[in-house]
């Protein structure tokens, strides 16, 4: 297990969280840690991920994306349970539990278009709850010319589902709104609320942009299937066993099972 020092989350952090609902920590993850991500990305980004088919080629498209990747390869666990994340989503959603839900990277290729629409998370999973969060965290440096991405702040607040390409009647393109966003330098992450509204601009530049993101649930999170969302296909067409402890889910249940994970947390090393 690597060691690095764990940053800390202040209390000044946790209120911009619940008020704007997302911040940038910075210097999350270390370069030991910051190299071995990189590894294992471009490791897998050529290969199907767990949740695609194994003689399934990968198709060529401007942003590489597959999830999962910690039920396969020991790197991805390792960031899901022996890294600093665990620490800083506990941290920020003031919980008493911890649940892993997935990660997942992005790779926006250069001078490609690999804009993602305006959206937020909640919809694509199997949950309800207000304790829930995303962290993305960046393995490159990120600009507004490689595909950084932006959020509307305070919009959790707003109580409301957004999928992409949706287009309902209550959401305008958010000129009205103040838009919140950040360069990153690698090791730098997002913390952001399942239901911040956000997307990620196009990647002008001349190289990739990776990162890792892990998804996070707390003490009021219960299980909720919905349509189209992750899995985002039959549990029956799944060949792994972490899978068997969802098909008895019922809705209103605490999510905990071998697929969604309790962490523990060692609490006396988390700043609040």
């Amino acid at each position: 297990m690597l060691k690095v020092d764990t940053p800390k989350i202040s209390p000044q952090q946790v209120e911009a969280f619940e008020r704007d609902g997302v911040i940038c920590v910075k210097n999350a993850l270390d370069d030991i840690w910051i190299e071995r991500m990189r590894k294992a990305v471009d490791k897998n980004i050529s290969i199907p991920g767990p949740l695609e088919g194994k003689n399934t080629p990968k198709k060529e498209a401007s942003a590489e994306h597959a999830s999962s990747l910690w039920l396969v390869d020991a790197d991805f666990r390792a960031l899901a349970f022996e890294s600093p994340l665990p620490k800083l989503a506990v941290g920020v959603l003031k919980s008493e539990k911890l649940n892993f839900l997935a990660d997942g990277f992005f790779v926006k290729k250069p001078e490609a278009n690999g804009r993602i629409g305006w959206h937020n998370d909640l919809p694509y999973w199997p949950v309800q709850g207000w304790q829930c969060c995303k962290i993305w965290l960046a393995l490159d440096t990120v600009k507004q010319e490689n595909g950084r991405l932006e959020y509307i702040k305070g919009s959790h607040q707003w109580g409301r589902e957004l999928r992409e390409g949706s287009n309902p009647s209550w959401f305008v393109e958010p000129e009205p709104h103040e838009i919140l966003s950040w360069d990153m330098e690698a090791g730098d992450c997002l913390i952001h609320h399942f239901l911040t509204i956000h997307h990620s601009v196009t990647n002008k530049s001349s190289t990739q942009r990776r990162a890792i993101v892990t998804n996070w649930t707390g003490d009021d999170v219960t299980y909720y299937q919905r349509q189209k969302a992750w899995p985002f296909k039959p549990l029956e067409e799944i060949d792994l066993p972490q899978f068997n402890s969802l098909k008895t889910k019922k809705f209103g249940e605490p999510i905990d099972c071998d697929i969604f994970p309790r962490v523990e947390v060692h609490r006396h090393r988390t700043h609040i």
